[in-house]
């Protein structure tokens, strides 16, 4: 591929889970490596949704599926997902597709660049640059939520 995939490793999303926010609470893709180090991807409902549902083997119409249709009818088709860089607490992503003209890399929003990804069944890749900048231990994430839980349980006893 590109200088993109130079110490690349591949997640998996692991589910759909819910953050607390300033701002209220958002959907976030749970991806996961090999070594159990965790990002948490802030995503749309929609995007949540067309993931969730490709998760548990259902399918939904959802703008993405329309999008993986219309590259299918140009003979193209999604290789890859690339999250490479963070920049201002944003990742930045590219849509590796092949098409046949050759591999084209396409600039896109995380949450689209990974939910085309899941409905097309194709790699995610991450930077390690990326993994070790913005990831949390698996065991560190489940620590902050189990005491989170506990603080919540502790203000509805009050």
């Amino acid at each position: 591929m590109s200088e993109l995939n130079n110490q690349m490793v591949e997640v998996k999303v692991t589910g759909i889970a819910m953050a607390g926010t300033p701002q209220g609470p958002v959907p976030v893709a749970v991806l996961e490596d090999p070594r159990e180090r965790v990002l948490l991807l802030v995503m749309d409902g929609a995007q949540a949704l067309a993931i969730q549902c490709t998760l548990d083997g259902e399918t939904v119409q959802s703008t993405h599926g329309f999008m993986l249709e219309v590259l299918k009818s140009l003979k193209a088709s999604f290789k890859e997902a690339v999250l490479y860089d963070v920049k201002e607490s944003r990742f930045l992503s590219k849509a590796v597709l092949e098409t046949k003209s050759g591999v084209m890399e396409i600039d896109g929003r995380a949450g689209d660049v990974v939910t085309l990804a899941i409905l097309a069944k194709a790699p995610i890749m991450v930077s390690d640059k990326v993994m070790n900048k913005a990831s949390l231990s698996k065991e560190e994430l489940y620590k902050a939520s189990e005491q989170g839980e506990a603080a919540q349980e502790g203000e509805a006893a009050k």
